[in-house]
């Protein structure tokens, strides 16, 4: 029986819009690995029309592994949806210069999710619930196509460069620390990643870079942080990047070991509601999975 599944790519070196599968229902061994091979060659994949609930939501992303818990829950806590929204619980929204918006500002930088952790993320999935009439579009970045660009030059200079991601450093920048508690930062501790990272499921080497990688280890820290500041300015260009405009019911997943994203700005009178979750890496003793 031939598949419904229906990969259209997008014009840039990642992105591909999936019709032909309704995420909310359970996917057969078959169907999952057409997916799974569509996501590691585009990077990013967009479902329009899912309208997915936290549960069918969570359940599709575990297809892909283990679940990190969030970060601003209390230790022990087994939430795994992150509520990336200015709506409050009784439907208000937040102030827009209020702590609640410094830190979801720090999104609208470009960065790679759970940089700042000891194991990396592996995916996200973000789910689109209610979106404002304009802005807030996500825009990602091609951080395999940025490695192949660079000259030979450049590319061996990088190699066997180690960066220091760190939260406090790159959320201090924007604001918004005090969303999480002391205990919740100090469980957040600066981390050592390489430049460069060769993809496990693909052999493809990208950039590992983002707002979260303060400096190169060993390196003048200004010089280099200047360094990972230039990469990064130069990788986020066409044809290596598009922009997502949402739509109510939209999910999206993207793989943090090869991409870059930011979200961008929108009305601050408008609801603009999302729920992400992040598929940890694949590590045995990964202290974020659930």
């Amino acid at each position: 029986m031939a598949s419904s599944v229906h990969v259209e790519p997008l014009d840039s070196t990642l992105g591909a819009t999936v019709r032909g599968v309704d995420l909310g229902a359970p996917l057969g061994d078959e169907e999952f690995e057409e997916l799974h091979a569509a996501w590691l060659e585009h990077a990013v994949l967009v479902f329009p029309d899912q309208f997915l609930d936290d549960e069918s939501h969570k359940a599709f992303s575990c297809r892909f592994g283990r679940l990190e818990r969030v970060i601003t829950r209390r230790e022990g806590s087994t939430e795994v949806i992150s509520n990336l929204s200015n709506v409050r619980g009784d439907g208000s929204l937040i102030a827009p210069d209020g702590n609640r918006a410094l830190f979801l500002k720090g999104n609208s930088y470009w960065h790679t999710d759970s940089s700042f952790k000891r194991v990396p993320a592996k995916a996200s999935l973000l789910s689109a619930r209610q979106v404002p009439s304009e802005g807030g579009e996500t825009e990602f970045a091609d951080m395999r196509a940025a490695w192949d660009r660079l000259d030979a030059k450049t590319q061996a200079h990088l190699e066997g460069k180690t960066a220091l991601h760190s939260y406090r450093y790159s959320q201090g920048k924007v604001g918004g620390l005090d969303v999480l508690s002391e205990t919740d930062l100090d469980n957040l501790p600066p981390v050592e990643h390489p430049v460069v990272r060769t993809h496990p499921e693909t052999g493809r080497k990208s950039l590992y870079i983002g707002r979260h990688a303060s400096h190169i280890v060993g390196e003048d820290a200004a010089a280099s942080r200047e360094l990972l500041e230039t990469l990064c300015e130069e990788a986020c260009r066409p044809p290596r990047v598009f922009s997502h405009s949402w739509t109510a019911g939209d999910l999206v997943m993207w793989d943090n070991r090869c991409v870059l994203h930011r979200g961008r700005p929108y009305p601050s009178d408008q609801p603009r509601e999302m729920r992400r979750t992040t598929v940890a890496g694949d590590v045995a003793d990964n202290e974020w999975a659930i």
